[in-house]
């Protein structure tokens, strides 16, 4: 790999870390603003004298379709190429991690998580912290490309959600109270009173 490639691979490795670690912060806060979201659109319907249950009984084919609701599965590779550069790297880190040789039951772990979830990140940052050495090709400089936009959609779909724009309302309650109205609206088709 030329100096050129090297350097890139390099700034793709920061950026992909960068945007990963956007994603966690953003991830993290949803886990209370879900909630919160909940809590205030319930008290919201209860405040304004909406039948919640009513229109959640009434709109179950179309919640559901809205709201799935979660399923653990494997996620799956793009392209072989990308299956192939994992497990490749996913080998070293066990000839070097895996408790029956003496390595890091725990970054061995860690590793098997990151295969499993196919996040890059986390195998390159095991790799770097245990001075494990990657072949970088352009390939690879492709592969981390194609990873740091997967995050960023994911984050982008993460900021979708009424739970973010809730949390991006602060203590603005009139700003809740819109939101809350759009969120019966799309998902009820619920305006209000006449």
């Amino acid at each position: 790999m030329s100096k050129i490639q090297a350097k890139r691979f390099k700034k793709l490795q920061k950026e992909l870390d960068y945007w990963q670690s956007e994603l966690e912060y953003i991830q993290e806060i949803l886990k209370e603003e879900h909630i919160k979201f909940e809590e205030y659109h319930r008290q919201y319907c209860k405040d304004n004298d909406i039948d919640l249950n009513k229109l959640n009984k009434d709109n179950r084919e179309k919640v559901d379709q809205l709201i799935p609701k979660p399923v653990k599965k494997e996620t799956q590779f793009e392209d072989r190429t990308d299956e192939k550069y994992f497990k490749k790297i996913y080998k070293k880190i066990a000839r070097k991690l895996h408790p029956d040789v003496g390595g890091d039951e725990e970054e061995f772990k860690k590793a098997t998580s990151a295969l499993r979830e196919k996040n890059f990140q986390k195998i390159l940052d095991i790799c770097s912290k245990h001075a494990i050495l990657i072949e970088m090709s352009e390939e690879l400089n492709k592969i981390l490309e194609k990873q740091i936009e997967n995050v960023k959609q994911q984050i982008n779909k993460e900021k979708s959600t009424y739970s973010w724009k809730m949390h991006l309302c602060g203590g603005n309650k009139l700003c809740k109270n819109v939101l809350v109205q759009q969120f019966l609206k799309q998902l009820f088709n619920y305006e209000g009173k006449k």
